[in-house]
């Protein structure tokens, strides 16, 4: 899963058709709705996605970034703590920026650190089934000018990381919120991208250690491609959708044959 982001919908709420001309020329799809407050709207889709997800008892999901649209907004972290309680599966989170960026941009040291506080881990590995599993705060590495040294910490990680799980053998998987790309992989730096210097040190990484998947949101819609040995998949959101993909989920299953995949749509008639 990705971007349940609550409060999203009354944060592109009561546009109007300048504004969503403004937006389009943004490649952002958004509507005109009434003005609306709170977070109801997003919550309830969380809330189907997870009773979606009890149905499919999945080993464990993972939600990709964007949790809340505020950090500074206890009531949005505080009600998807209440749904992801109802969850069945173990849940890994992933820190998205409007999750550990003040600003819903740049982090700071007290931005992450807050983000930690709240969720744990901002990039951590676990293993399963023979799968080793990489987390890491792609946040960091779109806007690291605040917290450089977050940056090349987690990139000693992940090497070390991809490393020792090449030395173990089994698939590897990583999971970030900004795709690495969502087209091509030589696409200009942007705002839903991982800027193209850093884009490359981290393929060139899992592609030499044979990770296979890279698993991201923040675009709110699908994309993605190939480079090399490399899948970059960005899963559409949980939440407010921002292209034509509508509210969905991933389902994916690892095996010692490789990685598949598939989006879900929410059931919303239900």
């Amino acid at each position: 899963m990705a971007d349940c982001q609550l409060g999203c919908y009354a944060t592109f709420s009561g546009m109007t058709a300048a504004d969503v001309a403004d937006f389009a020329e943004r490649d952002m799809m958004v509507e005109i709705a009434p003005k609306v407050t709170g977070f109801a709207w997003d919550a309830s889709r969380y809330e189907t996605a997870i009773d979606m997800a009890n149905r499919l008892h999945p080993d464990f999901v993972v939600l990709g970034g964007d949790m809340v649209d505020d950090p500074d907004d206890d009531d949005q972290f505080l009600e998807v703590q209440r749904i992801t309680a109802s969850l069945e599966s173990p849940m890994h989170w992933v820190a998205g920026n409007h999750d550990v960026a003040t600003d819903g941009n740049v982090p700071t040291a007290a931005s992450v650190a807050k983000y930690r506080a709240r969720f744990g881990a901002d990039h951590y590995a676990f293993q399963h089934r023979g799968a080793t599993l990489i987390v890491v705060d792609t946040v960091v590495w779109a806007n690291a000018d605040e917290v450089p040294d977050e940056w090349h910490a987690q990139l000693a990680f992940l090497e070390s990381e991809l490393a020792a799980a090449d030395q173990r053998g089994g698939p590897i998987v990583v999971f970030g919120h900004h795709p690495l790309f969502t087209r091509d992989p030589y696409e200009p730096d942007d705002y839903w991208n991982v800027p193209l210097a850093r884009r490359q040190v981290v393929l060139d990484l899992m592609d030499r250690h044979g990770a296979s998947t890279f698993f991201c949101g923040h675009w709110h819609r699908n994309g993605g491609g190939r480079h090399r040995g490399v899948d970059v998949v960005v899963t559409g959101p949980v939440g407010y959708p921002l292209g034509i993909d509508p509210s969905g989920f991933r389902v994916v299953d690892v095996g010692p044959d490789g990685v598949t995949h598939h989006y879900v749509a929410l059931n919303l008639s239900e």
